[in-house]
């Protein structure tokens, strides 16, 4: 693959140079070999690019390629033995750089005459192949290309994830209501009908697909919706666990076909359903897997499938087939346009190339994906003439070779990378189709690779995220959900993207899914590097031992799902001792071989939910080890006390195992730049928490069982841990769950432990700080200026605070986004001091405030500016929720969430007045609360548990109405919804989770038909699969409930009895 030569030979000519100044051949006993290496290097280099342009027409150059990879590989190893020696003789008194060798005093790793000889042969042998290689390299007639130019990306100004939209045109939006209308149209044929939208890969489908699934009228006509990948590597088991998650149900990962079949035919017997089946391959996935446990849906159901095959969807009898086509001109330009340009400026900018953009357009023959990745090649170029007609004169449109389906504009854009950028995109092809990665997981294995180049004071992990963010922007990758926290962000790969990828690097990856089939496990590179196992039910792991025992060049082994035992772990690496890369997840893994220790190249290990009970000593030999990830492996009790020589490590990951404290001197890792699951522990031996204090670099940091913690702080002096660490990005900390009373002593020394040595840096984003047993807030939170010390927080998050009887003043935080506060049990009031405001003010200073006249020269404040979300859970005590007396506060609240807050009486006049972006509002158990009104634009309204509301009115925004939940059933209709039929005219659906009693006087000769024959959408059912769906426009009324006397008797008895143990 001469995407990673290209970037391998720069590094590997950069470290020879620095062997070649300390004349390290003259030690070796090969005087002038690295510089004949270097020199060789170069030459060679300087036509890798031409030599990618060609190996996929021309076999000759593809071969060269292949030898001089194998060449190259052996080399990096051969270097990498040189500065683990090195390391071994070097005293550490500093972090090692992140360079491949540089930073250590090379001539120190040739003190053993043995090693020494050995290296020099290794050094003569690559000579000599690459001698002859380079030979042949007249005969291909490579041409010499410039160095490729170091530009900074257009895109590595933009800090925030690519989630504009990337829909246009008129037809889009003429296809996506007719659609709607197809699907919300009544058949009353059958309860589930499936339709179908078929097309090309990157097309559109899925993009049309998403459009429809988000319209307001398909919310307001479905129950329930839900969106499932599919894709040809499809696991039943995950396809069924993945439609039980949509429907609000869970799954165990390893429950088999026969028990998740009942669990979706209940969620969704008498539930009008949405469910979209997005990139459909083989139709029998309808015929042998869905339709029985589907069919219990209530009428009016639909299935949408997304197809490029129109047999699959006659296969599957699909009602409507909509037949995707391929862009007009001008919307092609409006999305070219789009996706070219940085801001509407440029977009308007961008007009006078409209000429040679419509040729580009028309060289894309109007298929979306080829245009948007395009679109990202020319907005690196920016608005310039030339550099566009550059790519309109391409040589890559008149490519051929390429795997069926795969436009030529996809491997345009490829080409377009810079080589650090094109191995970043190609290992992303590793993966199963339709895998959703998080952002940082991927960086962590382009880290461990190599393929990030160290840039001055900027980390590592800050240089992928800028590599990410240039693949999202050149729709390479496709951004998927946003996490609030900006940590994880989520993104997947285009099949037509992954199949290029597939094909590029054919010569050296393997994925396998389902060893059984002989025509992909057959296909084995004849020198595998990279290697992806996802195991399926049938998965045996001895079949696929034997198909890759001899493969020793692999670097790069990705398990997930795998059943094997400490045996089959061992025949797994014992022979692959050049890995650099090994994720292994599978329940059934319970321990690892001390022959790991043997694995010194090894930068990433991953064995995440495993059984594992301890690691073995000999993984303290991994000094080259960058990432050692332990998530969820429960049932670890013990980490080996040489971990603290892992002083490479960047990454360690404890989050909840079984260890009871990690080992003393973990403040030695310099690199760290993820630490989670801190577990504090003053026994002797284990790592104190002031050991943090020496760990610069961290920017994600959770603390386990701070409880413990024993520091000598002194008030008034700054001995904070995290002083200096403006790197610290992400904040967690955790005390232990406990209903012991503490002793004066002990909260005093939290107290102060809290207020000075766990002073969080202006820097954090996110912040959760749990179970804090204080009776008051941290003093860094109380002060007047937290504005000033806590600026960047975006989401925070305080749990089980229960002692606090005041909240902090959260409001003057000039960046939070999201905040939730759980069970703060102490507190009774929500008062001005929570936004900020000193003194409260009563109603008759608010009287006398308001009239008094205003003053020119201030602007009132602008409290919670940011909020969108604001969650209140088990505030068992809130009686009051008072406001500001004056000034604008939570202006852009979207959402609001109150769980279990039984005393609140009212939601304050000024929440009403001033959330005028509040569109959500979900209460459960708020009991007290009398009345829900005047918010102009809630759309969506739930409420479930004890509720004593009388009045629900004045919302004219509303579409949305849920009442009761699963462990909430209403045993009947409130008397608001019957009072006042004109305060729900805008109203499109009503939900209810009921009593079998309420569905009975919810029958056309009711009681309570007369209030609910109003609504355009009604669907009420129990929790015995009984259902009532009733739409008025048709005058469709459909239920599966007995009129059974005797059978409804049981049920009310059944009820009560339930009632009398709660």
């Amino acid at each position: 693959m001469a995407v990673v030569l290209d970037a391998f030979i720069s590094g590997l000519v950069g470290t020879l140079k620095d062997m070649a100044k300390e004349e390290v051949d003259l030690l070796l006993g090969v005087p002038g070999e690295i510089q004949k290496l270097r020199r060789s290097l170069r030459n060679i280099h300087s036509v890798l690019r031409d030599a990618e342009k060609q190996r996929i027409e021309n076999e000759s150059v593809n071969d060269w390629l292949m030898e001089l990879k194998d060449v190259m590989y052996d080399a990096d190893d051969v270097l990498d033995e040189c500065r683990m020696e090195a390391e071994k003789w070097t005293p550490r008194e500093s972090a090692p750089k992140p360079s491949t060798l540089c930073g250590f005093p090379i001539c120190a790793c040739f003190r053993e005459v043995k090693f020494r000889h050995a290296v020099g042969v290794k050094i003569k042998d690559l000579n000599d192949r690459l001698e002859e290689i380079s030979a042949r390299r007249s005969k291909l007639q490579l041409h010499v290309s410039a160095a490729e130019p170091r530009v900074v990306p257009r895109v590595s100004r933009i800090t925030s994830p690519v989630m504009e939209s990337d829909m246009v045109g008129q037809r889009l939006e003429e296809d996506a209501e007719a659609l709607v209308e197809q699907l919300t149209k009544q058949d009353p044929s059958k309860n589930v009908v499936v339709l179908a939208t078929v097309g090309i890969g990157g097309i559109g489908k899925t993009t049309l697909a998403q459009k429809v699934f988000n319209d307001g009228k398909i919310k307001a006509s479905f129950r329930t919706t839900i969106w499932v990948c599919v894709s040809q590597e499809f696991s039943e088991t995950d396809l069924l666990g993945n439609i039980i998650e949509g429907a609000g149900g869970k799954y165990n990962r390893e429950q088999s076909r026969s028990l998740l079949e009942p669990l979706v035919a209940g969620l969704l017997r008498g539930n009008k359903f949405l469910l979209v089946l997005d990139d459909v391959w083989d139709a029998q996935i309808w015929d042998d897997l869905l339709r029985n446990p589907l069919q219990g849906g209530a009428a009016g159901s639909r299935v949408l499938v997304t197809t490029r095959n129109a047999g699959i969807a006659r296969q599957m009898k699909a009602a409507h087939v909509h037949e995707m086509k391929l862009l007009p001109p001008e919307d092609g330009w409006s999305l070219l346009c789009k996706k070219a340009t940085m801001n509407a400026e440029e977009e308007r900018d961008a007009q006078d190339l409209k000429d040679t953009g419509m040729k580009i357009v028309e060289k894309c023959g109007g298929l979306p994906l080829a245009i948007k990745t395009i679109g990202g090649v020319l907005c690196s170029r920016g608005l310039n003439r030339s550099a566009w007609e550059e790519v309109l004169r391409s040589a890559a449109w008149s490519r051929t070779g390429l795997p069926e389906g795969v436009h030529r504009a996809l491997n345009l854009s490829y080409q377009d990378l810079a080589s650090h950028l094109k191995q970043c995109f190609l290992y992303c092809a590793l993966f199963k189709e339709d895998y959703v990665f998080a952002r940082s997981d991927i960086i962590k294995l382009w880290i461990a690779e190599g393929f990030v180049e160290a840039r001055g004071d900027v980390s590592l992990e800050e240089t992928g995220e800028q590599y990410h963010r240039e693949l999202l922007h050149r729709s390479l990758l496709q951004w998927q959900r946003y996490s609030q926290d900006d940590y994880y962000e989520y993104f997947k790969m285009h099949d037509l993207l992954r199949s290029l990828g597939h094909f590029l690097s054919r010569d050296e990856i393997l994925f396998i899914s389902d060893v059984q089939n002989e025509r992909r496990s057959g296909a084995i590179p004849m020198k595998l590097r990279r290697l992806s196992i996802v195991a399926t039910e049938t998965t045996d792991i001895q079949r696929i031992v034997s198909l890759i025992e001899q493969h020793e060049s692999v670097r790069t082994l990705l398990a997930e799902g795998t059943r094997g035992y400490a045996k089959d772990i061992d025949d797994y690496m014992k022979n692959f001792v050049r890995l650099r890369v090994l994720h292994l997840m599978g329940r059934n893994i319970q321990s690892l071989p001390h022959y790991m220790g043997n694995l010194i190249h090894l930068r990433y290990l991953n064995v995440s939910y495993t059984d594992i009970t301890e690691l073995p000593e000999s993984i303290c030999n991994l000094t080259n080890l960058q990432f050692l990830i332990l998530f969820r492996c429960r049932q670890l009790t013990h980490i080996p006390q040489g971990i603290v020589r892992l002083v490479n490590l960047r990454t360690l990951d404890c989050q909840l195992t079984g260890l009871e404290s990690l080992p003393c001197g973990i403040g030695r890792l310099k690199l760290l730049n993820e630490l989670v699951g801190f577990v504090v522990n003053t026994a002797t031996g284990s790592c104190p928490l002031e050991e943090l204090g020496s760990l610069h670099e961290l920017r994600y940091l959770s603390v386990d069982r701070l409880e413990r913690a024993w520091l000598e702080v002194e008030p008034g002096r700054d001995t904070s841990l995290f002083k200096g660490k403006q790197k610290l990005k992400h904040l967690h900390l955790h005390c232990s769950y406990t209903s012991d009373d503490h002793t004066e002593e002990e909260i005093e020394r939290f107290e102060k432990l809290l207020d000075v040595a766990l002073h969080p840096p202006s820097s954090v984003v996110s912040l959760r700080l749990d179970n804090f047993f204080l009776l008051r807030f941290p003093s860094w939170m109380a002060s007047a200026s937290i504005s000033s010390l806590l600026p960047n927080i975006r989401r925070l998050e305080l749990i089980d605070c229960n002692d606090w009887p005041l909240l902090p003043p959260l409001g003057k935080l000039p960046s939070l986004e999201f905040l939730e506060i759980q069970g703060a049990h102490a507190v009774t009031t929500i008062g001005p001091e929570f936004f900020g405001c000193e003194v409260a003010a009563t109603g008759h200073d608010r009287e006398r405030n308001s009239k008094l006249p205003s003053s020119s020269s201030t602007s009132p404040p602008s409290l919670f500016p940011k909020l969108r979300q604001l969650e209140l859970w088990n505030m068992t005590n809130m009686v009051v929720w008072d406001w500001v007396a004056e000034g604008f506060a939570m202006r852009r609240l979207g959402k609001l969430v109150l769980v279990n807050c039984p005393k609140l009486k009212s939601l304050p006049e000024g929440l009403i007045r001033q959330a005028t972006c509040l569109t959500t509002l979900d209460l459960t158990d708020v009991c007290a609360l009398k009345s829900i009104g005047g918010f102009p634009s809630v759309k969506e309204l739930s409420i479930s548990g004890e509720s004593d509301l009388e009045i629900v009115a004045d919302l004219p925004a509303l579409e949305l109405l849920k009442l009761g939940g699963f462990f909430f059933p209403y045993n009947h209709l409130p008397e608001w919804l019957a009072a006042c039929p004109g305060c729900f005219t805008t109203l499109q659906r009503l939900d209810v989770w009921g009593t079998t009693q309420l569905l009975r006087r919810c029958l056309q000769n009711g009681a309570d038909w007369p209030m609910i024959k109003h609504f355009p959408n009604f669907s009420i059912k129990d929790d015995r699969g009984n259902y009532i769906n009733y739409i008025k426009h048709s005058g469709t009324f459909e239920t599966n409930l007995v009129d059974d006397n005797a059978a409804f008797a049981a049920a009310a008895e059944d009820e009560e009895e339930v009632k009398r143990h709660q």
